[in-house]
């Protein structure tokens, strides 16, 4: 078996860019796999989410954000 998680972790199943997003939730089900896997019991799939939260400061405290197909943008997102 081969555990990873971060972006040291690639699937070919489940392609998603190398983003903090998915590292984070990435740890409980990795941590639930390996007691699982040390206690003999089945392991569970991890399937990542399908839209996240992507924020790109463009200078001066002014940002554009996009969650699946919205996109915002301005100052306000900042704050």
């Amino acid at each position: 078996e081969v555990f990873a998680a971060g972006d040291a972790a690639s699937c070919a199943a489940h392609p998603r860019p190398k983003a903090g997003v998915f590292a984070v939730r990435q740890g409980p089900p990795l941590t639930s796999n390996l007691r699982a896997y040390l206690s003999g019991q089945p392991l569970v799939p991890h399937v990542p989410q399908t839209t996240w939260l992507s924020l790109i400061t463009t200078g001066g405290k002014y940002c554009v954000a996009t969650k699946g197909w919205v996109t915002l943008e301005g100052g306000w997102l900042w704050a």
